[in-house]
């Protein structure tokens, strides 16, 4: 009796000393500004981070990627067969003095349209078809990029973007880590590169850079020798054509005999220009291309059209529930 009461007595008292110097250890208030700035993590979490290491920012930092890595891949498990039909279209473009236009086009998934406009998940888009862009060095017109080597390349940094957390972590690691911060299922569905010529690119539904949906194209001189130098404007309205009439073949000849009769609807080449329907893609392209000093003037040789979700089948959510499920899911 004696020990079970010497037992009691000892441990409120090892209970206080325990809250006492936990109680003493404070988050510095300037290393929790610059830790949430550079992480983007909710306040609690760089509390933790900071108190957990003694407030040094290194540890600190450390903490976090291997908090975000073990959350993020436990969400992953859990979400993994959910299906990801909402999301963004992103395109990249590099156009460096004296080397030829390229412009990668990449589709990113997520569960719900809330998410696919939150700025993490969009970052996270145009960090991939940046990441794309350098990555891959084509001369075809088009040519689809495999996504599991996209997913096993190291991320590229956003030029806007303070948070460095990520930097040498591949797109699949930072794929896992933004599903554990926005609670939903995430997929890299397909990439595709467009060069060899004057690439034009457009999407709609957003930005500039990231929308619902997206197109590619490449022009080519008739002689490959001449320059493609002023065809930049045309390749992008023809872009903008693409995005906006949505055609399937680019030339008649690729058209199924059941199909032949609607040429002029699901024929790139064959579809009356939207911007002077007097004449056809293909004539305008040409007129184009001999006014800008290209004598043999200029074909279409190559396009891509996407946009997001299609062909995947999705429960239809209104905005309210999307709202309730991403509340539910932090």
């Amino acid at each position: 009796m004696f020990t079970c009461i010497r037992a009691a007595a000892v441990r409120p008292f090892c209970c206080r000393q325990y809250t006492a110097a936990a109680a003493a250890i404070k988050p510095d208030i300037k290393l929790l500004k610059q830790l949430r700035i550079e992480t983007e993590v909710s306040m609690t979490k760089a509390k933790e981070a900071l108190i957990k290491n003694g407030n040094d920012y290194q540890k600190a930092l450390s903490w976090l990627e291997q908090d975000a890595q073990a959350s993020g891949a436990k969400k992953a498990q859990k979400v993994a067969g959910r299906t990801a039909g909402e999301g963004l279209i992103s395109i990249a473009t590099v156009n460096a003095k004296g080397a030829p236009r390229r412009s990668t086009m990449i589709e990113l998934n997520c569960e719900t349209d809330f998410v696919s406009r939150n700025d993490i998940f969009k970052n996270l888009a145009l960090r991939i078809a940046a990441t794309s862009l350098l990555l891959n060095d084509s001369t075809k017109a088009i040519e689809h990029i495999p996504v599991q080597s996209l997913l096993e390349a190291p991320l590229m940094p956003h030029p806007d973007d303070a948070d460095v957390s990520s930097v040498g972590k591949t797109v699949q690691e930072v794929i896992v880590e933004t599903i554990g911060k926005l609670g939903e299922n995430i997929s890299l569905r397909r990439a595709a590169i467009a060069s060899g010529g004057a690439v034009g690119d457009y999407v709609h539904g957003g930005d500039a850079s990231a929308g619902k949906m997206g197109g590619l194209v490449v022009l080519q001189p008739r002689k490959v020798e001449q320059s493609v130098d002023g065809l930049s404007k045309v390749a992008r309205q023809v872009a903008r054509q693409v995005v906006g009439y949505n055609p399937t073949y680019l030339n008649s000849d690729e058209v199924p005999a059941d199909e032949a009769a609607n040429a002029s609807e699901c024929v790139l080449t064959e579809q009356p220009f939207m911007l002077n329907p007097d004449l056809t893609v293909a004539e305008h392209v040409d007129k184009m291309a001999k006014e800008a000093g290209i004598e043999d003037g200029a074909t279409v040789s190559g396009f891509i059209r996407w946009q997001v979700g299609e062909g995947i089948e999705k429960k239809e959510n209104d905005f309210a529930s999307e709202v309730q499920k991403a509340a539910q899911a932090n």
